[in-house]
């Protein structure tokens, strides 16, 4: 019971976020083709991933491109999503958000990532994150699930040639006083990155669809949820960062 406990709780704060936007979106859960498009709409699990599995392998034509819109969900629903991606070379589309386990392994994996003006963006921590002490979590909790979700997470982002930091920088830059701006609403939900930083970390073949990308701008009334988070001029690439 404790072990269930604590993995439902790790999905709770690894994979989630509070941006209430998302949780919105993700009531309206939708996975398959409509009007032509490959659509993966709500949070990800492993029933959705093998909704669009079969939509994808049904359809007469090949698509190229996953449309999805997620506040994000179980964290080996997302590698499972993302490998996938990546095995078949999809492009991927974020319609309104993609955040936390979709921003790490969705957005990440795709061959093209497009982001319309208005896609948020939202990084909120990952299998690697910060704020586990081990001496307080069970063994079979440690070599049945955190383990092996590093594992893969380490692997799947060397295969994607991305430095696996990118998923938990923002808890290595959290200080006081973000955690007094949290108590008050602001930045809570996670944080995101430049075009520029995110190509810094590896992300390649980023398009905007309406030549803009300023989420903040159509939907100022979310934007103190997240924060802008600049990587240090220090910083430099590296792959497997984190590994076991």
């Amino acid at each position: 019971m404790r072990v269930l406990l604590l993995i439902a709780l790790f999905g709770l704060v690894a994979c989630s976020s509070k941006y209430s936007e998302q949780t919105a979106a993700d009531r309206n859960v939708y996975t398959g083709v409509n009007d032509g498009q490959l659509l993966y709409e709500g949070e990800l699990t492993f029933e959705s991933n093998d909704a669009i599995f079969a939509a994808y392998n049904k359809a007469s034509s090949r698509f190229d491109r996953l449309v999805i819109s997620s506040s994000g969900g179980d964290i080996g629903a997302g590698m499972e999503l993302g490998t996938w991606i990546k095995n078949n070379n999809l492009d991927v589309e974020v319609a309104s958000v993609c955040a936390s386990s979709c921003a790490n392994y969705i957005f990440t994996a795709a061959n093209r990532k497009y982001l319309r003006k208005d896609s948020v963006l939202i990084w909120h921590g990952s299998a690697w994150q910060k704020g586990w002490n081990n001496e307080e979590l069970s063994e079979t909790f440690l070599t049945d699930y955190l383990i092996p979700m590093r594992k893969k997470e380490t692997q799947l982002m060397a295969s994607l040639e991305v430095d696996n930091i990118l998923t938990v920088y923002g808890q290595t830059k959290i200080t006081l006083w973000d955690k007094f701006l949290m108590l008050f609403g602001i930045n809570q939900a996670g944080w995101d990155y430049s075009l520029n930083d995110m190509k810094r970390f590896g992300l390649k073949n980023i398009i905007l669809v309406d030549d803009e990308w300023n989420w903040r701008k159509y939907r100022p009334g979310k934007s103190k949820l997240v924060k802008r988070l600049k990587i240090e001029d220090a910083y430099a690439f590296k792959l497997r960062r984190f590994e076991i």
